[in-house]
């Protein structure tokens, strides 16, 4: 992965989406999506759907871009339409569900960008040569929020996860990465707000 893509050189995180007020989040902000969440593999923008294939830029919802890094390397990369995104949703137990909602309620924070963990009070510069996760809400070629989740955080949520919930993403991975790890959980970071 070259130091354009990534921006890890020399110590910096991925290209940091501006921080927006409370004001700002009625009407999101608009932004080029970040080169660090192009697709490495195909290294150009996502252009479709990883579960369905359709094309991203006919989603009116817009789509989730979420890649994982071990250190600089990616580990996978995906992107999900919100019809995809809120299918899977709905194809986790009910159980999983639950105790999803009580995990975000009591550990979201209310950041973005990729500087400071979504879940907890970790900062890129304690995780960067770790696991962790990089995800973009857009729509079209804009992002209109992004958030970093720390690997004890995925952990964390992927062990409330439930063995039906847990099929459902095995089923994913095993149709979209072969040769990923097992034990990866492509779990959403939190819910994915409301693109207009």
């Amino acid at each position: 992965m070259s130091e354009e893509d990534t921006n890890f050189e020399a110590g910096e995180g991925p290209e940091e989406p501006t921080n927006h007020s409370q004001d700002d989040q009625e009407a999101p902000q608009r932004e080029p999506i970040p080169s660090v969440l192009h697709s490495f593999y195909e290294d150009r923008p996502f252009v479709s759907c990883t579960r369905c294939g359709e094309s991203l830029e006919h989603f009116e919802e817009g789509y989730r871009i979420s890649k994982n890094f071990k250190g600089e390397e990616v580990i996978v990369e995906y992107a999900l339409c919100m019809p995809c995104l809120n299918a899977m949703l709905d194809e986790a137990s009910e159980e999983s569900k639950q105790r999803l909602a009580e995990f975000q309620n009591e550990r979201y924070r209310d950041v973005s960008g990729f500087n400071d963990c979504a879940l907890c009070d970790k900062q890129f510069d304690e995780v960067k040569d770790e696991e962790y996760g990089l995800v973009g809400v857009c729509h079209g070629d804009d992002m209109v929020d992004s958030a970093m989740i720390c690997f004890g955080c995925m952990e964390d949520m992927s062990e409330i996860m439930s063995e039906e919930t847990r099929r459902t993403w095995d089923k994913f991975r095993e149709e979209n990465f072969p040769g990923v790890p097992s034990d990866f959980e492509p779990f959403p970071s939190r819910p994915a707000p409301v693109t207009l």
